[in-house]
């Protein structure tokens, strides 16, 4: 189902990524603010050069899109492996509870493997109760906890 971001998907990742941004803003104001387009231009054009933006499609309409990043761990005492981050990913409001996140979670896994991952990793705000739910049933765990404090 996925597939690597082209030119022509530019507006329908930018309406996906209002509609996950706007939940964000309403729960982060003090991180994030609202904006009318999340994907500036060179944004997107660097992230479809970096491989690192894919979208989903039905019958030609993008429904969907995974934003990733890749990490290596190579250094002294810990384990060399490579992860790829689920930096964000968006499923149409029309769309939700239809099995698209699914199948664009079980693609990014192969993606991973193809790009000789070890790992997925991905955060997701506490209060989100439904993401933290389907990342749960797609097989993911907890592993840390982020911190912070206003100083």
């Amino acid at each position: 189902m996925l597939e690597l971001a082209r030119e022509t998907d530019f507006e329908a990742v930018n309406d996906l990524a209002r509609q996950v941004h706007a939940l964000h803003v309403a729960w982060r104001p003090d991180i994030y603010e609202m904006v009318p387009q999340p994907y500036s231009p060179e944004r997107f054009h660097q992230a479809i050069r970096e491989r690192q933006l894919y979208v989903a499609k039905i019958q030609g309409v993008c429904v969907g899109y995974v934003a990733v990043k890749f990490r290596s761990y190579d250094w002294p005492g810990v384990v060399r492996r490579k992860v790829m981050v689920v930096d964000e990913i968006a499923v149409h409001e029309s769309c939700r509870n239809q099995g698209i996140g699914t199948q664009m979670m079980e693609d990014a896994r192969a993606l991973a493997k193809a790009f000789r991952c070890t790992d997925m990793q991905l955060g997701v705000y506490p209060q989100n109760d439904a993401a933290v739910a389907f990342y749960q049933k797609c097989g993911f765990t907890i592993r840390s906890i982020d911190m912070q404090r206003k100083v």
